[in-house]
This record gives C-alpha cells, sequence and structure tokens, in this order.
C-alpha cells in the first residue's frame, strides 16, 4: 500500500508530495518561531543596558552578555531567513515541476487530439482497405493460427476465465493505462468528429474553440443509443425516506467518507442530507450521494444507473440528478440556502453537476473517485477532489480541469497483490477511506487548511439533523 499523497491545484500550479508540502511548511513554521524568539532577545536587550547593570552593581564583566545578546539576535535571524528561503525553494520546485507536467499534458492532450482528428477522417478509407484486403483471407488466417496452436502449444493449456480475467484488472489498474484512458477519452469527440467526415484542420478549431468535447461525444452517443431505446432518460419518483434524527458536524476527511450513502437491501437510501441550524437561525444542509447502484442500459428502476452516467457525462439532468433535486426540495433547501456536497463515484459527478450548475448557494464540494475532470466547478469555494491513479472511473472523466480544486492523488494498489474476483479495485470506497485516512494524518498545510474550510460551514451549529431519500425511475 502506498502512503504517498500527491497534492496539486487549490489555485496553484504547484505539483508535490503531502511530505514535500509539509516539509516546507515546517521550514517556514522554523522561521517564524526563530524570528519570535529573536524578537524577544531583541526587547530584552533593548530593555538591559550596560549602565542599568553597572547601577545595580553587577560586575563589569556581565556586561559581555550585551555581545552576546546581539550575536545570538544576528544568528537567529540569520537562521530563519535560511529555513524561509529553503521553504520558497521547495514550493519553487513544486511550482516549477507543475508548471512542466502542465505544458506536457498540454502538449500531449493537443498532439492525441489532432492525431484522433486524422484517424478519424481516414478510417472509412482504412476500414474499406482492410475489408477488401484482408476479409477473403480471414477465415484462413483464422485457421493457420488454430493449427499452430493445436500443434506447437498443445502442451500449453490455454488460459482460465480466471486468469483472463486477473490479467484484464491488473492491466486496467495500471497507472499507464489509467493515464492512457483521460487522454483517450479527451480525443474521442475529434476522432467522431473526423469520422462524420470534418477536414482535421476543422476539428481541431472547434476542438480549441471549446465546441466539442467529452460532453459532446456523451450527447451523440445517448441521442444514438435512445434510437433503439436504450440509454433514456426517465422521471424519477420518492419511495421511502427516513425520519429526521440527530447528527453532528463531520470532523475530518475520513468521516466525511464515512457518510457516503451505500446502500443496502435493509437501508436502500442513495441520498443523504444534514440539515444545521446556524446561530442566528440561518440554515446550512450538507448532501452525501451514493455511486453507481446498477449497470444496466436501460429497464431498470434504480436511477444510479449507466444511463446517468451518461447523462452526467453529456451535461444533461440524468436520474440521480433528478432524484437528489428532488430530495433536497423535499428537505427544504432553495437556491439561496447555504449547501455543500459530497459524492463518491457517479455521486460524484451529480454532486459536481449540481454545485456547478448555478443553481444553488454552494459554500463546498468533496468528491471521491468521480468522473468529474470535465465538469466545471465553483471556482471561488472550499473544493477537495480525491483520485487514485490506479482508478479508471475518474480517467472516464477526460483530463482535471479544475485547477482551483485541490486535487489529492494516491496510488491505491502500490507494492501490494490485486485482490481476487475484484474488478476495478482501486476504485473501492474502502480504499478511498484508506486516502482519508491519511490525508488527516498529513502535516500539509494545504490539506488541512481545505478541510478547515470545507467543515467552517457546519461548525458551531446549534442543531443539526439528518435524513437519507430512496428514489427509483418511473418506467413507461
Amino acid at each position: 500500500m502506498s502512503d504517498e499523497l500527491i497534492v496539486s491545484g487549490g489555485g496553484s500550479s504547484s505539483i508535490a508530495t503531502d511530505e514535500i508540502l509539509s516539509s516546507a511548511s515546517e521550514l517556514q513554521r522554523a522561521a517564524d518561531m526563530t524570528r519570535e524568539i529573536a524578537g524577544s532577545i531583541r526587547m530584552v536587550d533593548d530593555r538591559l543596558t550596560v549602565q542599568q547593570m553597572e547601577s545595580w552593581g553587577i560586575p563589569s564583566g556581565a556586561a559581555l552578555v550585551e555581545v552576546d545578546l546581539d550575536c545570538a539576535y544576528v544568528d537567529l535571524q540569520t537562521i530563519a531567513q535560511r529555513a524561509e528561503e529553503l521553504s520558497g525553494l521547495v514550493r519553487y520546485a513544486a511550482q516549477t515541476y507543475g508548471w512542466m507536467e502542465a505544458l506536457t499534458e498540454a502538449a500531449m492532450s493537443k498532439l492525441s487530439a489532432n492525431a484522433a482528428a486524422l484517424l478519424g477522417f481516414l478510417f472509412p478509407a482504412w476500414a474499406a482497405a482492410f475489408v477488401l484486403t484482408t476479409g477473403p483471407a480471414l477465415p484462413l488466417l483464422a485457421g493457420i493460427g488454430l493449427a499452430a496452436y493445436l500443434l506447437g502449444g498443445q502442451n500449453k493449456p490455454a488460459p482460465t476465465t480466471e486468469q483472463l480475467s486477473a490479467a484484464l484488472n491488473k492491466l486496467m489498474s495500471d497507472p499507464a493505462f489509467v493515464l492512457a484512458l483521460r487522454h483517450g477519452v479527451m480525443s474521442a469527440d475529434e476522432f467522431f468528429a473526423g469520422v462524420v467526415g470534418l477536414p482535421p484542420n476543422v476539428v481541431s478549431a472547434l476542438s480549441d474553440a471549446g465546441l466539442i468535447g467529452l460532453g459532446t461525444s456523451a450527447g451523440f452517443l445517448q441521442r444514438a443509443a435512445s434510437l433503439g431505446g436504450v440509454l433514456t432518460e426517465t422521471p424519477v419518483t420518492q419511495v421511502s425516506k427516513t425520519a429526521p434524527v440527530a447528527v453532528t458536524a463531520p470532523q475530518s476527511n475520513s468521516e466525511r467518507v464515512s457518510r457516503i450513502p451505500q446502500p443496502t437491501a435493509e437501508h436502500p437510501e442513495q441520498i443523504r442530507i444534514e440539515k444545521y441550524i446556524l446561530p442566528g437561525g440561518e440554515e446550512h444542509f450538507e448532501v452525501y450521494v451514493a455511486g453507481t447502484q446498477d449497470f444496466a442500459f436501460s429497464g431498470s428502476e434504480e436511477p444510479w444507473d449507466f444511463t446517468s452516467n451518461v447523462s452526467n457525462a453529456a451535461g444533461s439532468d440524468g436520474g440521480s440528478v433528478a432524484a437528489v433535486e428532488a430530495a433536497m426540495r423535499d428537505a427544504g433547501v432553495t437556491s439561496e440556502s447555504s449547501v455543500g456536497f459530497t459524492g463518491y463515484s457517479q455521486g460524484a459527478a451529480t454532486a459536481a453537476r449540481l454545485a456547478g450548475s448555478g443553481e444553488y448557494n454552494t459554500t463546498g464540494v468533496f468528491t471521491i473517485g468521480g468522473p468529474i475532470g470535465q465538469i466545471p466547478l465553483p471556482p471561488n469555494v472550499p473544493v477537495i477532489v480525491i483520485e487514485h491513479t490506479d482508478d479508471l472511473v475518474p480517467a472516464s472523466g477526460g483530463l482535471q480541469n479544475n485547477r482551483d480544486a485541490l486535487t489529492v492523488e494516491r496510488r491505491a494498489f502500490e507494492g501490494r497483490s490485486l485482490p481476487e474476483n475484484q474488478p476495478v479495485p482501486a476504485h473501492q470506497l474502502g480504499e478511498y477511506a484508506e486516502t482519508a485516512r491519511l490525508m488527516d494524518e498529513s502535516d500539509s498545510e494545504e490539506i488541512q487548511s481545505a478541510t478547515r474550510r470545507l467543515g467552517e460551514r457546519s461548525n458551531g451549529a446549534t442543531a443539526a439533523t439528518v435524513t437519507s431519500y430512496e428514489y427509483k425511475r418511473v418506467l413507461p
């Protein structure tokens, strides 16, 4: 297990481990403390003069303390200055690395987008040529391959389903594959634009202007699928809700993660809403949203399904968004209400859609393992984004464009084996709970400051209650 956290964003271009940032903060604190000590020595030195000591009958040799105090003051000021300079250098190194990373990422994105546009433009011709030249030979090639296996590899057993599944899981959990997926997702719209016949230079111009993107591809996919009766949105309705019970405000990232709903047969609620009464009578709400519960393309009563995943990517209101909005209305949330959003996986994308809609007075956002890279989040509120570099779900949302959000990354399965029979293990909520615990234990001022700001609204409440909601789709 890797305990290394990579911290970026938060209004800064720097990228560094939490240990490096903690060291920079500690150096700055050491500089501040040293200056305070030096200031105290100077205050004593100013009040203690040679004339005073002589008037008190102190031996003249004791007057040398004046010189010692001056030397101590100068030495301490020098130490403070060097500690502060070293802290600045550490942060400058992190910032420089961040700049280079951003430039590299931008260059890779541009290159992959242009290549995708060209491949898409040439794809129809390549496909036709492949069919014409290799189509008649495919049965022969298949026969040769089968014969080679039977003759040359007959002593080597064919891989089992379990072995193939384990190999696929290992591939999908490789950070290099996850990064490639991020760039591939970002280039899908350019590829399809090329396929429909747009010249590469036109596609590049449309992409640079922001007229096509991940949402374009997802929207096209949803509209095309709806012709076949799948990926079609339906209304939602409330099935049940719990009675309000008392609750206290979360005091850590771990507590916040633990409050995300995990629907079961006994407790099927997908939404948790906490209502806080602040001093003076003002209300504040915290909304927690569950992850995907059903991967069905159609026919499911579950709003947290694959259809809602595609709707979130396309920028339209999916079933999960509609359900959370309805629950918020039931809880008394208005456009003026102070509200914070927390979500995991699809719940993170749902929370991001609501927070960035401009329809609510959003005061904070906390997302875990969500495909939210291309969903704009409010820039002037505390936002924490947690992602695993070996989790392909956040990568399916493309590159992370929310630079003002504090992004905390970790490779969940570095140095340990992947669990058997568990697809995409780095996406499990338990793994993200471990990342949240490491964040709570980190000395990084960036992490601790963002955590404090996220909880400012709910802390100090005079009363608080929580209500959970279950919603289902209304099928035709």
